[in-house]
Order: structure tokens, then C-alpha cells, then sequence
């Protein structure tokens, strides 16, 4: 059902020349079995064995190989729809974003949590029916402080991801606030490993609409490096920003994370997001 809603959004939108729709996505979502995922121990919410999520795009298994998803190839409308609806709002100040690897979510609050495995910054937007469940994220993070317990929440941003379409570094910590109703969300990133992809592969990702990345891309093109939160921290790179620097860049001059106003995005005016 899923593919098939999917498909017909697609040709809807290119026939009236038009964007992806939110609703449309958020039909397509709603059609989607999505599985049991044990194993996303990063995320699980107290007391729970499995979330509803998905990877749709390029991953990497336990034997090393780099593939394309059984569901990517199967659903491939699927995937170019989540990829269409970037696009179609994608700013013009971060038009060069790439991502091999999409994560769908369904009814859940991820726990406080750092990403291992990305490459560069992500782009996150949540659907449905729900009030509250924000983003709570800490920019300058840069896993000098080791328990994430430890972090302080007035050292925190939040993300209306209802209401905008957010950039953030997925390796700071970060975790969803408590929600009521139907919430999923949809994220763009790139797998750590995007530059031993075989070249058949990442030509795949492109036809279903990705931009992949470079093997030589600089992660920090779009968003800085963490600064840390040591005294003094401000004034100088932490020390994922000294780790970048080493491999040429740090995103000097770049903001710690972006948010985007839908309606400002609809409206294809969303050059000044917030952010810092």
C-alpha cells in the first residue's frame, strides 16, 4: 500500500508541477508496516525490547558489506518520495547536503543518545498527529563530558521538528521529549563507511534521488564541530573540532545546527534559519 500511495503522489506532483506535499508523506507513513528493531540499543526508551523504525538506502552489516536495503529495493517509490520532499525544500545555503542513508521512526521517544556511525550532519523532520515530543539537543558536545547524564540542560537547544525541518550533528547528544498522539520522523544522513561504497551502488542511490557524498567530502561543510562545554570552551575548538581540523576543516564560521520553518520552506523564502 505504501509503494503504491507513494508512486501516486510522485506522478501527482510531477504532473501538476508541484512539491511533495506533507500529507502525502505523511500517508505514505501511515501505510508503512514498519518492523520490530531490536537492535537500535541506543535509542530504546526505558523499559522497552523494540521500537518501529527502518533504514531505507545504504547500509552496512555485520560482515562488512555495504548495500542497499532489502526495503530500499523493494519500495523504491517509497524512497524517492522522502527524497523528493527534501529536495523540494532543500535552501539554497545548504543545497550541497548529502546523504546515503534515511531512517524512519514510528511512535517513540529515542532516549538520550549519541549517533556512532554517521558521517556529517542529518536532516530530521517528524510527522503526524502530536503535540509536544521536541528535540532536545546539545550543539557543542563533543563527548569530552563521557556520561551524557552529565550534560547540562541549560547548555540545550530544542527542535520544533512539527513545524521545521532541523540540521543537526547526530554524534552531539540529543533525545525526543515525551509526545501524545501519532508522531514519526523521517531522517537524512550519511553511513560513515559512504567512501568504500561500491560506484553500482552509491549510482543507485543517486537514481533514487540521493546526493551522496564525496569520498573526500569535509563533514563539517554545513555544520561546525562541536566546541565543547569546558571552561573556556567557547574561546576555543573542543576537541572534536581539533579532530577535524587535522583532516582540514572544522566548519570555521559555520552554525552548530540549522532549523527551517515549514512555512517558510512552502513558501521557498527559508534563507535565514535559526540556529548558532
Amino acid at each position: 500500500v505504501a509503494q503504491r500511495e507513494a508512486k501516486a503522489a510522485l506522478e501527482a506532483a510531477r504532473r501538476e508541477r508541484r512539491k511533495v506535499r506533507e500529507e502525502e508523506v505523511l500517508k505514505v507513513l501511515r501505510a508503512w508496516r514498519f518492523a520490530r528493531n531490536t537492535s537500535r540499543l541506543n535509542v530504546l526508551p526505558e523499559g522497552q525490547d523494540w521500537v518501529f523504525s527502518d533504514t531505507l538506502g545504504l547500509l552496512r552489516d555485520r560482515t562488512g558489506d555495504i548495500h542497499l536495503t532489502p526495503a530500499t529495493r523493494s519500495y523504491p517509490e517509497v524512497v524517492q518520495l522522502f527524497n523528493q520532499y527534501l529536495l523540494d525544500r532543500l535552501p539554497q545555503e545548504v543545497a550541497d547536503f548529502k546523504w546515503t542513508t534515511i531512517n524512519v521512526n514510528c511512535n517513540y521517544s529515542a532516549k538520550l543518545h549519541r549517533d556512532g556511525n554517521n558521517f556529517g550532519p542529518s536532516f530530521i523532520k517528524a510527522f503526524g498527529d502530536f503535540s509536544d515530543g521536541l528535540l532536545k539537543y546539545w550543539p557543542e558536545d563533543d563527548k569530552a563530558v563521557d556520561k551524557m547524564e552529565d550534560l547540562k540542560e541549560a547548555d540545550a537547544v530544542t527542535m520544533d521538528l512539527k513545524r521545521s525541518l532541523g540540521m543537526f550533528n547526530g554524534y552531539c547528544a540529543h533525545y525526543v521529549q515525551p509526545f501524545r498522539g501519532e508522531r514519526y520522523t523521517v531522517v537524512f544522513f550519511s553511513v560513515g563507511c559512504h567512501s568504500k561504497t561500491p560506484e553500482d551502488r552509491k549510482e543507485s542511490l543517486r537514481e533514487l534521488g540521493m546526493q551522496v557524498p564525496a569520498p573526500d567530502e569535509d563533514p563539517h561543510a554545513l555544520l561546525r564541530a562541536p566546541r565543547g562545554y569546558r571552561q573556556g570552551a567557547g574561546d576555543r575548538e573542543g576537541g572534536a573540532a581539533a579532530t577535524s581540523r587535522k583532516r582540514g576543516s572544522s566548519g570555521k564560521g559555520m552554525p552548530s545546527f540549522r532549523a527551517y520553518p515549514i512555512s517558510e520552506l512552502e513558501a521557498g523564502a527559508a534563507s535565514h534559519p535559526a540556529g548558532r
